[in-house]
Parts: C-alpha cells; sequence; structure tokens
C-alpha cells in the first residue's frame, strides 16, 4: 500500500509517496529538515542547493560510517561463529556440556 505524506523540509513542503509507513516517512523527513537547519545556521551564506547538497554529503558519511562499524560487527561475529563450529566439530563444546551434565547429575 503506498502512503501519501505531506510533509515539510525547510520551510518547503513535499509530498512523498512511498510504501513505508507515514510516521517513518516523516521521522525521515524531520530528519532532513533537522539536518538542514544545523547546515545553514553553520554556513549561512549558503544558498538551498548548496545547504542541500552538503546535507546529502553529510547524511552519506553517516551511512557509510555505520556501514563500516556494521561490517566490522558481523566479521567479528562471522568469526566467533566459526570457532563455535570448528570447537563443535572437534568435540570440545560436546565435551563441556557432557562434563557439566555429569557433574550436575553426581549432585543429585
Amino acid at each position: 500500500m503506498e502512503n501519501k505524506v505531506k510533509v515539510e523540509i525547510y520551510g518547503h513542503s513535499y509530498t512523498i509517496n512511498g510504501e513505508a509507513p507515514a510516521e517513518y516517512i516523516q521521522q525521515i523527513a524531520d530528519y532532513v529538515d533537522k539536518k538542514m537547519r544545523e547546515v545553514s545556521s553553520a554556513n549561512p551564506g549558503y544558498n538551498l542547493n548548496q545547504t542541500a547538497i552538503l546535507v546529502a554529503l553529510n547524511i552519506a558519511d553517516e551511512y557509510f560510517q555505520m556501514k563500516k562499524i556494521t561490517s566490522g560487527i558481523e566479521g567479528v561475529m562471522e568469526k566467533k561463529t566459526m570457532a563455535l563450529i570448528s570447537m563443535l566439530d572437534e568435540g570440545l563444546i560436546g565435551d563441556y556440556f557432557h562434563k557439566a551434565e555429569s557433574i550436575h547429575q553426581a549432585d543429585h
């Protein structure tokens, strides 16, 4: 289902068509508006196009930084998963659980 959401960004009204929920579209528009206002107040001489391009570059930078962090986390998780699989293959984890179960049964 396509949503039509009227948003305001930097004093201009836009109608956004999208399949995302209206609240999500509004949230994104609010974020872009906030960034436009931040860049504009830091660079009062910039026109609308210059401000928009700088905002787009800033948001793209945020995206690539998050992508870098995410891929780093995925790499760490993949290494740990492979280590666990290796331990399973070697029987190390099975031995650990078997010993823990034996101790538990001996206590009862």
